[in-house]
């Protein structure tokens, strides 16, 4: 270990900490035992689900957050408690209702209930161009949102203040720990938004290409797949 600092670790979960549960014990053994790391899950996926996965894989570990639905929602890990702080900010300007209303009435399909939250509605797109339709529609109708598209057919509209990115600002803020021993890893194209300089970059092995083409200092490509390229990120940063 480089520092005798705290070091906050938000990686996302799908196909970045899964995907291999032997190379997932030795990164949870690493983490159990570095006492400076502050750990946090950043999903796609709810709160709720994430959840299910600790449940269902024991080499998943307990982290010390879970961070939900595109960065709307945030949970104490062992405890469930969610940061209600965090929400009531979040829906200050957010209007869920007229927003689902105004996409349903385009004829986009919404995602199964599970992957709906009070602060995120997603749906399937089917291009580009009727992303861009969504996006011209709402700011017609004045209704501030953030919409991410991703996987080529997922959409996702959340609060402008929310995102993977902006979440882990106000973590870090909150636990007083500085922005560049703050340590990202994702795989996919919506975790695109976490790798933003001072954070310490990690993209595993196995990531799509929207964040193979990520560049710069604060970028480490892992040659290592799953956790294993975490793991070899970690190293790299000199944060274990």
């Amino acid at each position: 270990m480089a520092q005798n600092k705290r070091w906050l670790l938000v990686s996302d979960v799908d196909d970045t900490l899964l995907g291999d549960d032997q190379v997932l014990a030795k990164l949870a053994e690493v983490l159990a035992n570095a006492d400076h790391l502050v750990v946090a899950y950043n999903s796609s996926r709810p709160c709720a689900s994430l959840r299910r996965s600790l449940t269902e894989n024991q080499a998943l570990p307990m982290p010390h957050f879970l961070i939900g639905a595109m960065g709307t929602e945030i949970q104490k890990g062992e405890s469930g408690e969610s940061l209600t702080e965090y929400t009531q900010y979040l829906g200050q300007n957010w209007r869920r209702d007229q927003i689902a209303a105004l996409v349903e009435d385009m004829g986009l399909q919404p995602h199964p209930d599970k992957y709906q939250t009070p602060l995120k509605a997603s749906y399937d797109v089917p291009n580009e161009e009727t992303y861009k339709r969504v996006v011209k529609r709402l700011q017609e109708a004045e209704l501030e949102a953030k919409v991410i598209h991703s996987g080529e057919t997922n959409l996702d509209i959340i609060p402008t203040e929310a995102g993977k990115g902006n979440v882990i600002k106000y973590l870090y803020q909150r636990l007083d720990i500085p922005a560049f021993q703050v340590v990202v890893a994702g795989d996919s194209g919506n975790d695109v938004e976490m790798f933003q300089p001072p954070f310490r970059g990690i993209v595993v092995g196995n990531a799509d290409a929207d964040l193979k083409a990520k560049k710069g200092d604060h970028v480490y490509q892992a040659q290592a797949t799953h956790a294993a390229g975490v793991l070899e990120g970690l190293r790299h940063w000199r944060a274990v």
